[in-house]
């Protein structure tokens, strides 16, 4: 899937129906502009971290920012809470430890106990692993944005 060309297009969007300027977008996300070029110009995807940021500041969804889904019609977004948070609800839920959870899913315990103390997000990749693994639908419904 072309990640980066779908974010383009979708941004591109955004801003047609805001009526945005790249110096706007980057005050509401807290992006550096130049990084916002570097995405128009595909020069390289937004880091998961900045798409939630994105994702945060319209109500948009980050499965739609990246062309996983449509553009969901129904749907409310709110701000996305504190990761580790909800990984804590995850593991709970799936009754893991977080060293099962290592030995089930292939990441390395010290990436997920970052993650578990709340010092880092994880990647696009492995957030993308994440939702197979605990069945989830859409990377909005693991970060708990869905209303």
């Amino acid at each position: 899937m072309d990640y980066l060309s779908n974010c383009v297009d979708h941004f591109t969007e955004l801003f047609q129906e805001k009526n945005l300027t790249i110096e706007e977008f980057s005050a509401a996300t807290k992006i550096a502009s130049s990084e916002v070029y570097r995405y128009f110009r595909k020069e390289c995807i937004p880091k998961l971290s900045n798409l939630i940021k994105i994702a945060d500041a319209y109500s948009y969804s980050i499965d739609y920012l990246l062309g996983l889904i449509p553009y969901p019609e129904h749907t409310t977004f709110h701000k996305t809470p504190p990761f580790s948070q909800r990984f804590r609800e995850l593991l709970k839920g799936a009754n893991l430890s977080r060293y099962m959870f290592s030995i089930k899913s292939e990441i390395a315990i010290n990436r997920i106990d970052d993650w578990y103390h709340g010092k880092c997000l994880p990647s696009l990749e492995k957030a993308l692993k994440m939702v197979k693994f605990f069945k989830l639908d859409t990377l909005d419904c693991l970060f708990d944005r869905e209303n």
